[in-house]
């Protein structure tokens, strides 16, 4: 799922950690931290589509190198 990508920035590392220790400690359930983990990927890329008006947009022009040897 391409919602997934904004787990391996520090907060979404930090969400997992601290779901990780509350599944240790038996505090919830993994199919919680997982229910938990999918509202994350949601929220960040709704946030983000709303919020970000920025576009980067990248054209490389690389000349046909032959080879002259």
């Amino acid at each position: 799922m391409a919602y997934q990508l904004y787990r391996n920035t520090t907060l979404g590392n930090s969400l997992q950690e601290s779901l990780d220790e509350l599944i240790q400690s038996q505090q919830i359930t993994p199919q919680l931290a997982l229910q938990v983990l999918l509202q994350f990927d949601k929220a960040i890329n709704s946030a983000l589509a709303q919020r970000v008006r920025n576009r980067v947009n990248f054209r490389i022009r690389a000349p046909i190198l032959q080879n002259e040897w």
